[in-house]
C-alpha cells in the first residue's frame, strides 16, 4: 500500500515537468484588410511553432502576419518592423528581426509535399540574446563584481 501512495506522489509530483503539461498553447487571431486569421501556438523547446488556418497571401502578408506573431508571443514592443536579414534553413524560409536586447528569427516551412495543402501557413519563432543582452546580463555585473573585489582588496590593505 505505501508503494502505491509513493509513485503516486512521484508522479503527481512529476507532472509539472512533463513536455506535454509545459508547452504553451495559445489561440491568437490575425487581422489584416478586413480579415482575420486565426493561427494556434505551440512551445516546442526554445521554438514556438505556429500553424495558420488559412493563408494571408502574398510575401509581405505573411511577414506582417509574422510580425503580429512574434509580437503576441515574446510581448516585445521593441521588435522592429522590417526584417534585417533572410536565409535558408532546411528548406525553410527564414527572415531575422532585431529588437533592443533580443534577435528573432521567424522561419516559414515549405509546402512542397503535400499536394493537397499547398496554401497552409506554418514555421516557427526562435528568441535569441544579442550583444546588448550580453554585455548588460552578464559582462557588466562581471565587470563590477571584479571591480568590487579589487577595491574592497585595496581597501582592507590586502594588495
Amino acid at each position: 500500500m505505501s508503494r502505491t501512495i509513493l509513485y503516486f506522489m512521484l508522479s503527481f509530483l512529476s507532472l509539472p515537468f512533463c513536455s506535454i503539461s509545459n508547452a504553451a498553447i495559445g489561440e491568437f487571431t490575425f487581422s489584416n484588410a478586413g480579415q482575420d486569421f486565426p493561427y494556434s501556438v505551440v512551445q516546442t523547446g526554445d521554438n514556438y511553432t505556429f500553424k495558420f488556418a488559412s493563408n494571408p497571401g502574398s510575401n509581405s502578408e505573411k511577414l506582417k502576419a509574422g510580425y503580429h506573431l512574434m509580437q503576441s508571443i515574446y510581448e516585445d514592443r521593441s521588435i522592429k518592423t522590417k526584417y534585417s536579414e533572410h536565409y535558408i534553413k532546411e528548406r525553410a524560409r527564414c527572415y531575422v528581426f532585431d529588437s533592443h536586447f533580443y534577435t528573432y528569427s521567424l522561419c516559414f516551412l515549405p509546402n512542397d509535399f503535400n499536394k493537397n495543402k499547398k496554401d497552409r501557413f506554418w514555421g516557427f519563432v526562435t528568441q535569441m540574446p544579442n550583444w546588448k543582452w550580453l554585455i548588460t546580463r552578464f559582462f557588466l555585473p562581471a565587470l563590477l563584481a571584479f571591480g568590487l573585489f579589487f577595491y574592497l582588496g585595496r581597501r582592507t590593505g590586502y594588495n
